[in-house]
């Protein structure tokens, strides 16, 4: 068993050199699209086999390793959000982690192995713990039982608790670098891989979800709109883009809006290569400290995406404020 992408083989190997002794609370923390998950759940998979290659990898042949594929070790647990159906019948993720879930590990940590060996709890996302559900795990990462590991995957390792972070062995994984990201994007026949990385801040996997994704064709539309603040009609706009969910429109905005910012200071055009001359231009035009408000508003609105609020006028409001960005 190899590292689940080729930009994760030294992180394995530096995983698969600690299996004799391995950490009792381990932090994966890095950027969104890069592996994480499929690392932990292969590092937890590796930890429970029985008869582990010459190199320690998990041999995924034994009964351990059938029943993790199955998912139905009894060693192990995976605490993730749930689904949960909204007022209008809707099925969505939880928002967070909730205690109940985390007392179900400690629960889980405190019985007997079934097979005698190692056993091992995978949170992910960690940071999505809310307080009560953190102070709950926290009691047994003080003082977790034998031969228990913890796997804590996160995106944003500054949203743990402090005293969660210091009880941890913490890997940090990185951005792949863009050539070996391209090449494995191009050997999966994606189109304009190196566009649709920039536009995902450099994560393969997040690209690929641009890619695979049924909004993915909406960017194209958007930009070249607000390529063109002085044709914009924020009425026409807002009716035109409702129907694009919330993280689309954040996503494509939010990027535009650092794009303009970094063009504006010189700097390079990150997300959005293929809008670079359009980007530049509008740097020149654009009034500094009103970008720096819209850009600092719009990352404080990606934190409370969902909302009831009507999305036509929403848009509307932002579309004319972004166009007086150019007054």
């Amino acid at each position: 068993m190899s590292a689940p992408y080729p930009w994760l083989e030294s992180t394995w190997t530096r995983l698969l050199a600690s299996r004799a002794r391995p950490a009792q609370a381990l932090l994966l923390a890095g950027p969104q699209g890069i592996g994480k998950a499929e690392l932990a759940q292969r590092w937890a998979q590796t930890l429970l086999c029985e008869s582990p290659a010459a190199d320690g990898a998990a041999c995924d042949i034994c009964a351990a390793c059938h029943w993790f594929e199955a998912g139905s070790h009894p060693d192990f647990l995976r605490v993730t959000l749930l689904e949960k159906t909204t007022k209008d019948n809707e099925i969505r993720l939880a928002s967070g982690l909730e205690v109940d879930q985390a007392r179900e590990a400690v629960e889980f940590v405190q019985l007997s192995t079934y097979r005698a060996g190692t056993r091992v709890v995978l949170v992910d996302p960690a940071d999505s713990l809310n307080l009560a559900a953190a102070n709950a795990l926290l009691k047994v990462l003080e003082e977790p039982p034998l031969n228990t590991v913890f796997i804590l995957v996160s995106n944003q390792p500054r949203r743990l608790l402090p005293t969660i972070r210091s009880r941890c062995t913490r890997v940090d994984i990185g951005l792949p670098d863009a050539h070996i990201a391209t090449r494995w994007l191009e050997d999966r026949q994606l189109k304009d891989a190196g566009v649709l990385l920039a536009l995902s801040g450099g994560a393969p996997l997040q690209a690929l979800r641009w890619a695979e994704g049924s909004e993915s064709g909406a960017r194209q539309g958007v930009l070249e709109s607000l390529a063109l603040p002085e044709r914009l009609d924020p009425i026409t706009e807002g009716e035109r883009w409702k129907t694009l969910s919330p993280q689309a429109w954040h996503g494509f905005t939010y990027r535009w809006l650092c794009d303009m910012l970094a063009a504006k200071l010189q700097g390079r055009v990150r997300f959005n290569p293929d809008f670079e001359t359009a980007l530049v231009q509008l740097g020149k035009q654009v009034n500094l400290t009103s970008l720096l408000a819209l850009a600092r508003t719009q990352a404080e609105e990606g934190r409370t995406l969902t909302h009831p609020l009507n999305r036509s006028l929403q848009l509307q409001a932002w579309l004319s404020r972004y166009r007086r960005l150019f007054d």
